[in-house]
């Protein structure tokens, strides 16, 4: 199950790692400090499907869902409470 820390080092490891940062506030706003771009989104939906055993839509890649890593916790939440 993905948790909060498993999504930073995600995106610290794969998305954000060219940005030299080390560490990623909860509740900053990935997608207006272009830490995340739309392939960014893509390469983290497939990280969280695979880590949660849940499958994403396309009407919910949407910006609220992922414009932060406490957004993206709520939605894997979501989603693995509905499956």
């Amino acid at each position: 199950m993905t948790n909060t820390r498993n999504i930073e080092q995600f995106l610290l490891a794969e998305v954000a790692g060219d940005l030299g940062k080390r560490s990623l506030d909860p509740d900053e706003d990935l997608l207006e400090q272009r830490i995340i771009d739309s392939l960014g989104i893509l390469r983290l939906v497939s990280f969280l499907e695979e880590a949660n055993g849940i499958q994403v839509i396309d009407e919910e890649i949407i910006p609220e869902n992922f414009q932060s890593i406490n957004s993206m916790n709520r939605f894997v939440e979501l989603k693995m409470r509905t499956r």
